[in-house]
């Protein structure tokens, strides 16, 4: 039986957003001075030179893949691809098995990714951050008096941030869990 398309498109997300990161995360220049060192063949060297914008490209093409061909909702409030219509998007399915037969898979989120997500939504304000199982605690040192959600929660699976009322730790932790579960674990 085929996954309905939410759920494809949960997958193929996860997958392309891993792609995407690792090659944001690759260093042009560490590249460059590696290739210098490498005994490889032209057309191995020109590829490795250009592997991270070759990913970037292709992740940004899928991403448009992914727009179009998005889960919602028939007139009947069955769930559909908006793309397609069907309930069994064959688009999505034939990219998350190709990306599956290569061996793409979301990479676990570290520390230190957790922190350089919150920072990009926070801004420049100091904060802790917590690890657990599902993924990182993130507490602004300073809470602004007027924000009801200052507490992010970077996923540890897909890197997905969400914003939580502050609570003690063991409490967001199962809130979490919950929230993990009703979504499908994603």
């Amino acid at each position: 039986m085929r996954r309905p398309a939410a759920w494809t498109h949960a997958q193929v997300h996860q997958r392309v957003h891993a792609a995407m990161s690792a090659a944001m995360r690759a260093d042009d220049r560490s590249i460059e001075r590696e290739l210098g060192d490498a005994r490889l063949d032209p057309y191995t060297r020109e590829f490795v030179r250009d592997a991270r914008r070759l990913v970037l490209g292709c992740t940004a093409a899928l991403t448009c893949v992914l727009s179009a061909h998005r889960a919602g909702d028939d007139p009947y409030g069955d769930p559909v691809c908006r793309g397609c219509g069907t309930p069994e998007c064959r688009t999505l399915h034939g990219v998350v098995d190709v990306l599956t037969a290569y061996a793409v898979r979301p990479v676990p989120i570290d520390r230190a990714e957790a922190w350089r997500r919150a920072d990009a939504r926070l801004g420049a304000r100091p904060v802790s951050v917590e690890e657990f199982r599902d993924g990182f605690i993130v507490r602004p040192t300073e809470i602004v008096a007027d924000d009801l959600s200052p507490v992010l929660i970077v996923d540890r699976h897909n890197g997905a941030l969400s914003r939580w009322p502050a609570m003690p730790s063991q409490l967001l932790v199962r809130e979490y869990a919950r929230y993990r579960e009703e979504r499908g674990g994603s």
